[in-house]
């Protein structure tokens, strides 16, 4: 029942983060949602999650132009996420109160940005500054309450650049041609989240996803191509053809990565390099 109530929490929130996304820059986060094609208001039972987009076989009911595979995607995800994020309801429990509560709030805000920046750095290939650093904070702020009464304030300070050192000589040495400073912040939040240790192996395990996916990136198929192009995962007409030459963000495989990890952890997983 509780990863139930998680996961139906989730689809709301996943939601908003679909607003949050795009109307960066655009527009503010008050006000209703409209139809990007005909500026149609969207009624509130057009507007819940998932179920909406598949009444409506994802088309606005006012014009019939398509709704972006999008909403439903990131509405599921979040969804999904979390309801595996449910057992830390009961590990919070075990926190003196507030800090059991303030420790899942702050988890959970967490989660949610980090979902926000890897769609929006699929959309632009950019990271907000904004929101990275929130992260980073509120990383930062897991990690200190974890650690109570224990509070090492060495290791909390060195977990963000324990993990965050890689990704910074690679975009020091390529003067950001390889790598995004956007990407070095990110890392650095996932080191504060995570603890040195799983923080660098949720960098290194980011590395071979991002070398795997991008290889099928590369292969010719235009389907891929054609999905490649409509999220803006690469900027080149779907013409042409991707190559080592494409642009490719890298936060999202952090993020995967750093998700995966994480949740080795909340359920007590051993990773296969740690047996």
């Amino acid at each position: 029942m509780t990863a139930f109530v998680f996961g139906v929490f989730g689809l709301i929130v996943g939601s908003f983060l679909n607003v949050l996304v795009l109307r960066r820059g655009r527009a503010p986060l008050s006000g209703r949602s409209t139809c990007p094609h005909c500026g149609q208001l969207v009624s509130w039972y057009d507007n819940i999650p998932i179920f909406s987009w598949i009444l409506l076989r994802g088309r606005c009911r006012a014009c019939g132009s398509a709704i972006s595979l999008q909403y439903p995607i990131v509405e599921g995800v979040t969804g999904v996420i979390f309801a595996f994020f449910s057992p830390l309801y009961s590990a919070a429990q075990h926190f003196p109160f507030p800090i059991g509560v303030l420790l899942l709030a702050d988890y959970l805000t967490i989660a949610s940005l980090l979902i926000a920046i890897a769609v929006y750095d699929l959309r632009t290939t950019y990271i907000p500054d904004t929101w990275v650093y929130a992260c980073i904070a509120l990383a930062f702020v897991s990690q200190f309450l974890t650690s109570l009464p224990q509070f090492d304030l060495a290791v909390v300070l060195l977990s963000g650049p324990a993990a965050a050192v890689l990704l910074f000589l690679v975009w020091f040495v390529s003067k950001g041609r390889w790598m995004g400073l956007g990407d070095v912040k990110l890392a650095l939040g996932i080191g504060y989240l995570l603890g040195p240790l799983y923080g660098f192996i949720a960098v290194m395990f980011a590395f071979v996803l991002g070398a795997v996916v991008s290889l099928l990136i590369l292969l010719p198929l235009p389907a891929i191509a054609r999905f490649l192009s409509d999220w803006g995962i690469a900027h080149i007409a779907p013409s042409q053809s991707y190559t080592m030459k494409s642009e490719i963000p890298f936060g999202p495989f952090l993020i995967a990565s750093c998700i995966f990890v994480w949740f080795t952890q909340i359920y007590g997983i051993p990773l296969p390099l740690f047996p």
